[in-house]
């Protein structure tokens, strides 16, 4: 060791025999070891067990009020890193953290070296302030940041290589097809796990990513089927790189973090374009990325697979046959919309027609349609391309989204001259459609003589046809959606491999189709509230959302408790108070039973209104109904809703900030025995550790339940039947959602050669049985240490028989 280096250990060593942490002998043998060895004096205290490292860099943090840092939960900042030279951080164990003005924040794990703290000034030309870590930390950071590719293919170099599925187009006025993009033995491995990362999202059919930066590690999840599903976590210092990454592909300023940023990334799967749109948002611990897919070469769905009842197959038809007027699908984002009025254009494609779409962006690709995608920085936006699309011939136009007043405008009066308009509104239902047009400030009588259909949907999940079977739904579910139970058979899915457990394969619409009838029409232009016009929808045969939901309960496609998760069921409120039904607000009498809904004024007695609050005549408050109470039925509470099937299945722990409550860390413990399962189970439960556990008695079973819930820690058996701990530990290496989870071996096999292998596996650590319990509750907070940032302070003591770290556990085999 070099004397710069020796005479900051010797003014440690000083430090630590004046606090009385050593003696002076022990204080001599370690400078000794410190002058002849290549490790420090922590190392070496810690080596012979003299003192913990950890207790050091707090002890130093407390006596010398210098902040204490987790390396392993800061995501390490490239551009502060390239301030000091690898070779300079490296020689003086410090890592580069933050820059301000003059002032460079360096993490030591000696902040008496003096020497190396005035080195680092003068080549930076900058102050240091410093902060404490660990020596480990300070290691492992300094790998993980000026070796970033050694770290990071050291995870991922059993992954399989799959560029031939996923060849990747940087994006570019042109679409280009680069085929070695993803080859991860010439490329950089952050681009390989980026890329893996996306490809995980098209297999599994998501239509959202989010990457998202935590307080100890980044959480990839996925939203399948409309829901967001926790995926896999990946270690803190791949944060800065991998945002990096994505920026660079969607041609992000990688310099700007503090406001947000939106691009796009194109890529290739299986000859068809993806269109991912990419927007990143500052969060409190690093940017948030969030890419929505877009498959431009998706099939597109008929009318005939919607669902649809006669009456409403029949409405649509006649709508979309017309030569000219206005038809609106609306919902909120993500609930279909633009699959419907795809498939409203695939029925009227044909070469006799002109149909040009305005969309931002493009979803769906269709041969024989003229089809334009917004791009509002260069000025192209819905109203100017609409008014473009009139001086171009068009028989249909497909509007993407109708936004202002202009939009609106032009739309209407394409519809009143010859064109046969389809768009998109954000309303509730569709009754709330009419007077949101309305309320941009378009004529009533335009609305009345242009608008021919509405259609309001969400979507809901569909049972899996592999695992469904009969139920007893919840009877307040039942109830809130109107639904006599009596002589129907209800099904779910139980939960299997094809759906993944949840009990759902894909989504189905639930629509409300609104046709405009010529007594619509009239209530339109007469500007009639919506209770008017619901009670007329009502007399045409209209279902509500909630009514069509009902149906499908009933038919089995999917389940009660799934439809009240998206779909706004009437309160008790806007219910009649005799026979249940729903009952528009400001409705005087039942239209289904005749009840009068009248309030009566606590003054004169009069019968009020019952949307009025106060009597006109006399100036007193309103009483409740004057109705028989008793009859009504009790409050409506929808139950909770599983988003799985009703299986037991291993929910993950709730993730939270040190501001709430601490982050659980779920361990899956490995091992054909019962007994030893169930005594490392007992250990880390009764540890004083955060930890949850579970437990797989097989290798199958362990990599079914890492698959369905990734751990955040695995202790593995290495001799088990059928498959061994080693075949399990390349398994879990072998797909990017498992190759981050650290991995503890835990087997009688405590040899050199079975070590080897198992590091080759790629196991992070290594304890042989039997095995003292004080060593393995050491291996398993040091991994949850290095991988997850895990405080120091968290107490791993709890009672246990008195001389048991001393004895190992015995069972061996």
């Amino acid at each position: 060791m070099g004397e710069t280096r020796t005479s900051g250990e010797i003014r440690l060593l000083k430090f630590l025999v004046q606090c009385g942490l050593v003696t002076p002998q022990v204080a001599r043998d370690a400078e000794l070891a410190a002058t002849t060895d290549k490790k420090s004096v922590i190392e070496w205290l810690a080596q012979n067990r003299i003192l913990n490292e950890e207790d050091v860099a707090h002890l130093l943090a407390e006596k010398l009020h210098i902040p204490y840092v987790n390396l392993a939960a800061v995501a390490l900042d490239p551009t502060v890193l390239e301030l000091v030279r690898e070779e300079l951080a490296t020689r003086h164990s410090v890592v580069p953290l933050r820059a301000g003005g003059n002032t460079l924040i360096l993490a030591t794990a000696n902040p008496l070296d003096c020497d190396a703290i005035r080195a680092i000034e003068f080549a930076t030309g900058r102050r240091a302030q410093l902060e404490v870590a660990t020596t480990t930390a300070i290691r492992d950071a300094l790998e993980h940041a000026y070796h970033l590719e050694t770290a990071l293919d050291a995870y991922l170099k059993l992954v399989p290589d799959e560029s031939e599925q996923l060849p990747m187009a940087e994006l570019s006025d042109e679409n280009t097809d680069v085929k070695s993009l993803l080859h991860g033995t010439t490329l950089p491995p952050i681009i390989k796990l980026f890329n893996l990362i996306l490809l995980e999202g098209v297999r599994t059919g998501a239509s959202d990513i989010h990457v998202e930066p935590g307080v100890s590690a980044v959480q990839v999840r996925y939203r399948t089927n409309g829901l967001l599903e926790e995926s896999f976590k990946l270690p803190k210092w791949v944060q800065a790189p991998l945002i990096a990454r994505c920026k660079v592909m969607a041609a992000l300023d990688i310099t700007e973090r503090r406001v947000p940023q939106d691009g796009r990334i194109r890529l290739r799967f299986h000859d068809a374009m993806l269109d991912l749109r990419v927007s990143s948002l500052p969060t409190q611990f690093g940017e948030k990325l969030t890419m929505r897919i877009l498959d431009g070469g998706a099939t597109t769905v008929g009318l005939d697979k919607l669902n649809l009842s006669p009456r409403d197959l029949k409405c649509i038809s006649q709508a979309i046959a017309r030569p000219e007027g206005l038809i609106l699908v609306t919902g909120p984002t993500g609930s279909g919309k633009s699959t419907t009025l795809y498939s409203m254009v695939m029925a009227i494609l044909s070469p006799t027609r002109n149909i040009v779409t305005i969309e931002n962006p493009i979803e769906y690709q269709i041969r024989g349609v003229n089809q334009v995608e917004i791009n509002e920085k260069q000025g192209l936006t819905f109203a100017g391309a609409l008014r473009s699309i009139l001086r171009q011939d068009p028989d249909v136009i497909l509007l993407g989204e109708i936004r202002d007043r202009e939009t609106a405008e032009i739309a209407l009066r394409a519809a009143q001259t010859g064109h046969l308009v389809l768009s998109t509104l954000h309303t509730n239902d569709a009754v709330a459609t009419v007077s949101r047009v309305l309320d941009l400030g378009i004529e009533p009588y335009m609305v009345a003589s242009s608008l021919h259909l509405i259609v309001a949907q969400r979507l809901v999940r569909r049972n899996c046809p592999h695992c469904i079977e009969p139920y007893d739904p919840d009877p307040q579910a039942l109830r809130a959606l109107e639904i006599d139970p009596h002589g129907k058979t209800f099904r779910r899915g139980r939960g299997c491999a094809a759906c993944r457990q949840s009990g759902f394969a894909g989504r189905m619409a639930i629509l409300q189709i609104m046709p405009i009838t010529p007594a619509l029409a009239k209530l339109i232009e007469s500007k009639a509230p919506d209770s008017a016009i619901r009670s007329q929808t009502h007399e045409d045969g209209t279902r509500s959302l909630h009514e069509d939901a009902a149906m499908k309960v009933c038919e089995g496609l999917t389940t009660a408790e799934e439809v009240l998760r998206v779909v706004d069921v009437p309160n008790e409120e806007s219910r009649c108070p005799s026979c249940a039904h729903t009952v528009e607000q400001t409705f005087t009498v039942c239209p289904h039973c005749g009840t009068p809904l009248h309030s009566n004024c606590g003054g004169c007695g009069l019968k009020l209104q019952k949307e009025w609050q106060i009597c006109p005549y006399c100036g007193a408050g309103v009483k409740p109904p004057a109705v028989a109470i008793a009859a009504a039925p009790a409050p409506i509470v929808a139950a909770p809703v599983s988003t799985t099937s009703a299986a037991p299945t291993n929910a993950p722990p709730n993730r939270t900030t040190r501001d709430t409550a601490p982050t659980i860390y779920r361990a899956l413990v490995v091992d054909d025995q019962p007994d030893m399962r169930r005594l490392i189970t007992f250990t880390l439960e009764n540890s004083g550790l955060p930890i949850s556990v579970v437990a797989a008695a097989s290798g199958a079973e362990a990599l079914d339940r890492a698959q369905e819930t990734p751990p955040d820690l695995i202790l593995l058996d290495i001799m088990m039947p059928e498959m061994d701990g080693f075949q399990v530990c390349e398994h879990l290496r072998n797909t990017v959602r498992t190759a981050f989870i650290p991995i503890l071996m835990l087997t009688a096999l405590d040899d050199p050669g079975n070590r080897a292998r198992g590091f080759l596996a790629g196991t992070d650590d290594y304890i042989g049985k039997p095995f003292a319990r004080a060593e393995l509750l050491a291996r398993v907070r040091r991994l949850l240490q290095r991988t997850y940032g895990l405080a120091a302070d968290t107490p791993a003591n709890a009672p246990h028989a008195e001389g048991e770290d001393a004895n190992p556990m015995r069972l061996s085999a």
